[in-house]
């Protein structure tokens, strides 16, 4: 069994939760980033977060074997209920790699190359202007 790889850091807003995503993340990790969104939803009442935003500026990769974990954690994010899932500093493999996982899927899922680029949409997005 091999150690969790990738750091993240989880800050929820209903209806928003922000992700930000450091490093290569592997099976563990995914499955590590999973339990911390799930303990975080629990501080919230049932369908309070609507709308997800990743921010992938440092960002590396996933494993082969992270995969599975990351289509099962997508999953899990259309049962939520979100409505909405926005990528920051999105690289076109990682685009490439998340338009296959949102394949089929109900939910409205966005990519912005930069944060500027999501505030021209989402101008009134105090946390993204104030932490990232």
């Amino acid at each position: 069994m091999f150690g969790a790889h990738g750091e993240f850091q989880i800050c929820s807003q209903p209806p928003h939760m922000y992700l930000k995503l450091k490093g290569s993340f592997n099976n563990e990790g995914i499955t590590s980033l999973t339990n911390g969104v799930i303990q975080e939803l629990s501080t919230h009442p049932e369908n309070t977060i609507k709308f997800e935003i990743v921010n992938l500026k440092e960002f590396e990769l996933l494993t082969l074997d992270s995969l599975d974990s990351l289509e099962a954690y997508f999953a899990g994010v259309k049962e939520r209920g979100y409505q909405r899932v926005d990528y920051i500093n999105i690289n076109i493999i990682a685009k490439n790699m998340f338009e296959k996982v949102w394949k089929n899927s109900d939910v409205e899922v966005n990519f912005y190359k930069d944060t500027e680029s999501y505030l021209l949409v989402h101008p009134s997005d105090s946390y993204i202007k104030q932490n990232w």
